[in-house]
């Protein structure tokens, strides 16, 4: 049994909802959404398999990421809860769905990673595999905030005090297990499931990314047989830093 590291936020009594973060990233990035947008709900951010402070340790598959969810979901005795996933939770949400009907009430997709094409696949992790990180924290800091504006976002500024770690090395990179960051993006080539239980869902597209293609989205428009609602935002793929408003009055308008 693996019970993942969990970010909580908001009404300890509130009903719950179950955060999935993107590859490279942490439980914590749900925090302002939460917060500010859901307080009256019982927020589970939970950092996944070889991501911020949860267990390292193989395999990395989304099967075991689906077996970690029902494991954490078991130990909080929760059952069916809403879930959010950004990206690669995206996908893995959707995995969650088709392997463990019971326990997804409601399901949001925010720029899910989702059928890729082997080739994006295959470029994402050999980047991975020879990431050189960043010489310092302003260095690392002007990457991560690359096409959301002139001014630092304050979602990039709180994800790198809460991710950014020095290696042995001197140089800087992300709280992540590279085999983690690697076998994720192999995961994310997978196609998408033939059926799953159609649960009202809502897909939030950021149009200055590719991960949504017109493709993918009649997929699951097709997939969820008319409970699907979908919403496109003028975002990059961080649409919960680069257009928070928005994103935050999607998910909000459609859980509440």
């Amino acid at each position: 049994m693996s019970v993942l590291h969990i970010h909580e936020f908001g009404d300890p009594a509130g009903e719950p909802l179950l955060t999935l973060h993107g590859v490279n990233g942490h439980g914590r990035r749900f925090r302002r959404l939460a917060e500010e947008s859901l307080p009256h709900r019982r927020t589970l951010a939970v950092d996944l398999r070889g991501h911020g402070r949860s267990i390292y340790d193989g395999p990395w598959s989304i099967a075991q990421h689906v077996a970690d969810l029902v494991d954490t979901l078991d130990a909080q005795s929760l059952g069916a809860v809403d879930v959010v996933g950004h990206s690669y939770g995206g996908a893995i949400a959707l995995a969650l769905l088709g392997d463990a009907p019971d326990r997804v009430r409601r399901l949001v997709l925010l720029d899910p990673a989702l059928a890729l094409s082997g080739a994006a696949g295959s470029l994402a992790a050999s980047a991975a595999i020879t990431d050189s990180g960043w010489s310092n924290v302003e260095e690392a800091t002007l990457a991560r905030n690359a096409g959301l504006g002139d001014e630092t976002n304050p979602g990039v500024i709180e994800d790198i005090a809460e991710h950014l770690v020095e290696g042995t090395d001197g140089r800087f990179r992300f709280r992540v297990h590279p085999p983690a960051v690697v076998t994720a993006w192999g995961e994310m080539c997978a196609p998408l499931p033939a059926q799953v239980r159609a649960v009202p869902a809502l897909l939030v597209a950021a149009d200055r990314a590719d991960f949504v293609t017109a493709r993918i989205e009649a997929a699951l428009v097709t997939l969820f047989a008319g409970l699907l609602e979908v919403v496109h935002l003028d975002s990059t793929h961080m649409l919960y830093w680069h257009r928070f408003d928005a994103t935050a009055a999607a998910i909000t308008a459609f859980l509440d």
